[in-house]
């Protein structure tokens, strides 16, 4: 019973040195690690900031890798048949802002492309109802260095995609100079023809306000008065044969403070040029009230004198 004794107790202390030696284990191990991580994490601790910044370069650089690579890919992919000089087409859906900062906005990205030695001609595509006045503009701010092709088109009738073929085969047969001789415009389209007086607007950023008044008998004089307030210049719309002005409009365009006003009459009253003197900074035409308004609108734009406001509003052959 004695030795039994014995042999138990040595079997027990052997299982308690184990024990003991698993615990030591498990907490040097434990020990190991946090060290480790305290040592990585060492610098975050010192200067939370530090470690920010070392993080967001180390993702910058990968960042920069994968930005190279794609852009060699990119490369390697792209199509080399962009390097021939191409058409540009615009207005394959009807556009939203037909006003005159929005006509600004189209003249703006023809002549980019216009300035583009990879552009050969342009193919714009307008709602018919405002096709002529957006013409007019372009026809001034445009240069005709290269063909404009523009398509006055209904949006009701569906994709304009057959006219702007037509436009393109047009185009392409007035730059081939073996092919040119018997090349018609379709039906309908029209070419941007520059009149004598081109405007620069690369660093316009937006055009003046310009209103238009139609004159009668009895006009409000305070409506009127508000609408030259308002403005930066009108045109006004005569309503007699002779261009003359009612006494309302003739008061108000011939006080100090008027500004720049324009009579729109008839060719027939115009071509008479027997205007009443409301002062020198009022002028006639015989364009139509849209198209003066556009040029009112680029002749501010452009800090004209006199002068040239009188030549401006001579009749136009565009």
């Amino acid at each position: 019973d004695v030795e039994r004794s014995r042999g138990l107790g040595d079997v027990y202390k052997r299982q308690v040195f184990c024990m003991i030696s698993k615990k030591c284990f498990i907490i040097a191990m434990v020990t190991l690690m946090s060290i480790l991580t305290l040592t990585g994490c060492s610098t975050m601790l010192k200067n939370p900031m530090k470690y920010i910044l070392s993080q967001d370069e180390t993702r910058q650089d990968n960042s920069d890798k994968d930005n190279e690579t794609t852009s060699e890919s990119a490369d390697d992919n792209k199509d080399d048949s962009n390097s021939e000089p191409d058409i540009r087409v615009y207005g394959t859906e009807d556009n939203t802002d037909y006003s005159i900062d929005g006509m600004l906005a189209i003249a703006k990205d023809i002549n980019s492309d216009m300035n583009n030695k990879d552009v050969k001609g342009v193919v714009l595509v307008l709602n018919k109802k405002y096709s002529e006045d957006v013409r007019y503009f372009l026809s001034l701010t445009v240069k005709d260095d290269k063909p404009l092709v523009i398509i006055p088109y209904d949006y009701n009738n569906g994709s304009p995609d057959y006219k702007v073929a037509q436009a393109k085969k047009y185009i392409d047969k007035e730059l081939d100079k073996t092919d040119n001789a018997d090349n018609q415009l379709p039906e309908g389209f029209l070419v941007n023809v520059n009149d004598y007086m081109i405007f620069d607007i690369a660093d316009t950023k937006r055009l003046d306000n310009i209103d238009i008044v139609y004159d009668y008998v009895g006009i409000d004089a305070d409506a009127l008065y508000k609408k030259m307030y308002l403005n930066d210049a009108i045109v006004i719309v005569s309503s007699t044969a002779d261009g003359e002005l009612s006494e309302e409009l003739s008061e108000a365009v011939s006080g100090k403070n008027a500004g720049i006003v324009v009579v729109s009459c008839s060719e027939d009253a115009y071509m008479k040029g027997d205007f009443a003197d409301c002062g020198d900074s009022i002028f006639y035409t015989d364009i139509s009230p849209t198209k003066a308004r556009i040029m009112l609108a680029l002749l501010l734009d452009n800090n004209s004198d006199s002068d040239t406001f009188k030549n401006a509003f001579t009749r136009r052959r565009v």
